[in-house]
């Protein structure tokens, strides 16, 4: 991949996640193959997210933090701001998306990125030039 990749919180989940070895390999090798490259971005909205979840699942704040903390450094991260906001409730008005998925496909397109890893949205949606990759779908 040459391109600039967006990453949403269920591919961070499943690179931490020691009970699916299988999706752990996957999202790990995607994530590591793209941050070698440095063309990985999210948005606080994500960090927020997997920090979230992982605190729900149990795992101890120190680590948890950890967590969240390499995804920071490894990553340029997305600002939040009026115009993505602005263009998420576009976003979700003509593509029929979530509020929250509104908002990581706008912070996606905020970075100019060509593609967007995420297991919950529908996989080769056209977001402009943004699409939609599941990198655990057999191709």
């Amino acid at each position: 991949m040459n391109g600039r990749v967006f990453v949403d919180s269920n591919v961070w989940l499943y690179a931490f996640a020691i009970n699916d070895p299988e999706r752990m390999s996957l999202a790990q090798g995607f994530i590591n193959k793209n941050v070698a490259s440095g063309s990985l971005f999210v948005s606080w909205q994500i960090i927020n997210e997997v920090g979230y979840n992982l605190l729900k699942k149990g795992v101890a704040d120190r680590v948890a933090f950890e967590m969240v903390e390499r995804i920071r450094i490894s990553c340029t991260v997305v600002d939040f701001s009026a115009e993505l906001l602005s263009r998420a409730f576009e976003l979700r008005q003509n593509h029929s998306l979530s509020y929250w998925d509104s908002l990581v496909v706008s912070a996606a397109q905020e970075a100019d990125c060509e593609i967007l890893a995420s297991e919950d949205m529908q996989n080769c949606k056209l977001f402009g030039r943004l699409v939609i990759r599941n990198i655990f779908k057999k191709s």
